[in-house]
């Protein structure tokens, strides 16, 4: 009798084996993306402009944003999480890396740095981004909602806004959502950047000794 029963789980167990072989052959693979920086250089800083810096601090997004899925908007209030698309790194650490490089390539004339800042880095201003909605829309466009504002060195609000950003993806899918995103950054980097370039440089080091 039991050799009878392993004539017939042999098979099956081996039938078993193959399909799982199989389904974990056809198993799909996870894309991967990070944000990238487009914003297009601005001009040269004169060789005698004060250095000025400017320090991004850490970004905040909300929590159904904050997590290694690419995350969809559908009907309403329903979010959608794709398995399948993940983000390369944390979504608000790539949004403050993004904004950083951003700023640093449309204001040649600052130094932009990225918090947490060393004990005596001399930072100038403050920017300050709380993103409230990174997603692709129902209606296929990535959408960008911040608050955020530039603080002076003892931390008095200089300039404070909401700022909407949409964008419209060149490729469906993850690609395109990813691209949309970081388009979206870049118009919130020039926004941010017009702002600073609206506040005086601070005077040189000789003017403030009156040398």
């Amino acid at each position: 009798m039991r050799a009878r029963t392993t004539a017939v789980l042999v098979p099956a167990l081996a039938g078993l084996v193959l399909l799982t072989g199989c389904v974990l052959k056809r198993s799909k693979n996870a894309q991967v993306f990070v944000l990238e920086p487009v914003a297009a250089r601005g001009a040269a800083a004169p060789a005698d402009a004060p250095v000025a810096v400017v320090g991004v601090l850490k970004v905040t997004v909300p929590g159904w944003i904050d997590r290694p899925q690419m995350v969809t908007r559908a009907v309403g209030s329903q979010i959608v999480t794709d398995e399948f698309a993940r983000w390369g790194e944390p979504i608000a650490r790539g949004a403050q890396r993004v904004l950083a490089e951003n700023l640093a390539a449309l204001l040649p004339e600052r130094r932009v740095v990225r918090a947490p800042f060393p004990p005596r880095e001399p930072v100038e201003w403050r920017v300050d981004v709380a993103i409230t909605e990174l997603a692709r829309q129902a209606d296929g466009t990535v959408l960008l909602e911040a608050l955020w504002a530039v603080l002076g060195k003892k931390g008095e609000v200089l300039v404070q806004r909401r700022s909407t950003h949409p964008a419209t993806p060149s490729a469906a899918g993850a690609p395109g959502t990813a691209a949309g995103a970081s388009d979206a950054l870049a118009e919130l980097s020039r926004e941010i950047a017009g702002a600073l370039r609206a506040l005086p440089l601070p005077p040189a080091e000789n003017e403030q000794t009156g040398k």
